[in-house]
């Protein structure tokens, strides 16, 4: 099969559904089929014929993906109705040129090409009544809908945009990740995420704490700069924020560090939990995070409600016991397998043929 996997807007941005994007892309090529990235248009400096060795590069890709795009030049800003009229006027156009016989894409988009699957991601429950019912229209042009979570499945019903056809979660590169003994990490937690709802300035007051219950760790916050983070931050030494760093380096620091933490207020997958599982690094993720990634007391721990005390003493409990910290550990490396890469390309694999 020749395969089109879609983002609506930038294929630029470095956030979990290009992440998804691309290693799904890279399995369905290692299982033999062509495939190639479409997007409405890029943004910053990169661009034009150096997008597909820029993608590569960024997401830790053993092939190179070739990507075409709709705008020609950079973009800023994310102008839907102009996005939305460019994929039903050009898409269709971009996918035939390029001998698609199948295109996935994430969310849904007015596109006259058939046959056509839609991955839906969420979160979706704060969307206005008029975005759900547009989006309910546009949903039900696909030919079918795949779910990343039962997290994704319960938004959509509940919100009555659409009903999954099937779930099957986001794939991990798992041979990017090299987990080591605990002798061997860095005393650090890492927080990844600087958007509001990932409520990183509740990671910046449990590890102030920790320190003060005499655990000498640092802070790792990896996600793109934000004014506000960066006023909190200022004056604390034992932080440090990390932007636009590139996937491999993430990758280093995540298995290097001790534990990982996510106090988060809506997740339907988590990306950035299952990495710090791939390096066997144990988590305290709020209960946002969907109980099919994070098993509370087998792979790492639940915590509920977004009370900073509580992630404290989780987090105190995982630093201070180190026959738990080898159990979460070692379960999470368990765990994380049935997210690997080839794994889930075919099952992508599966759904696709039954459709071309």
């Amino acid at each position: 099969m020749r395969v089109a996997l879609i983002r609506r807007e930038y294929i630029t941005y470095l956030d979990g559904i290009n992440k998804f994007i691309a290693w799904l892309g890279e399995g369905l090529v290692k299982l033999g089929h062509e495939v190639f990235l479409a997007s409405w248009c890029y943004s910053g400096d990169v661009g034009g014929s150096s997008l597909s060795a820029w993608f590569k590069r960024i997401h830790g890709l053993d092939v190179e993906i070739p990507v075409y795009t709709l705008e020609r030049g950079s973009c800023t800003g994310t102008p839907w109705f102009r996005i939305m009229s460019k994929w039903w006027s050009r898409g269709r156009w971009l996918l035939e040129r390029n001998s698609a016989d199948i295109a996935v894409v994430n969310g849904a988009l007015p596109l006259g090409f058939k046959p056509k699957v839609a991955v839906a991601h969420g979160p979706i429950l704060k969307w206005s009544l008029a975005r759900r019912l547009v989006q309910r229209a546009l949903y039900s042009t696909f030919d079918r809908v795949i779910c990343v979570s039962e997290e994704t499945r319960r938004q959509c019903s509940k919100a009555g945009i659409l009903s999954c056809h099937e779930i099957i979660p986001l794939p991990v590169k798992l041979d990017l990740y090299k987990p080591v003994d605990l002798s061997a990490r860095r005393n650090i937690v890492v927080h990844i995420g600087t958007r509001p709802t990932k409520n990183p300035h509740i990671s910046v007051k449990v590890v102030e704490e920790l320190r003060n219950r005499g655990i000498n760790v640092e802070l790792v916050i990896i996600g793109s700069r934000r004014r506000e983070l960066e006023e909190l931050v200022k004056e604390k030494s034992f932080v440090r924020v990390l932007s636009a760093i590139q996937e491999r380096e993430k990758i280093d620091i995540l298995c290097s560090a001790k534990a990982f933490i996510l106090p988060s207020s809506a997740e339907t997958f988590s990306y950035a939990t299952v990495e710090a599982m791939a390096c066997g690094t144990p988590v305290a993720v709020s209960e946002a995070v969907p109980s099919e990634v994070v098993i509370n007391e087998y792979n790492g721990i639940r915590v509920s409600g977004l009370n900073y005390s509580d992630y404290v003493n989780a987090l105190e409990r995982i630093l201070r016991d180190e026959h738990l910290w080898s159990d979460l550990s070692r379960n999470a490396l368990n765990h994380v397998k049935q997210f690997d890469q080839l794994e889930i390309a075919k099952r992508y694999e599966k759904a696709l043929r039954e459709l071309v």
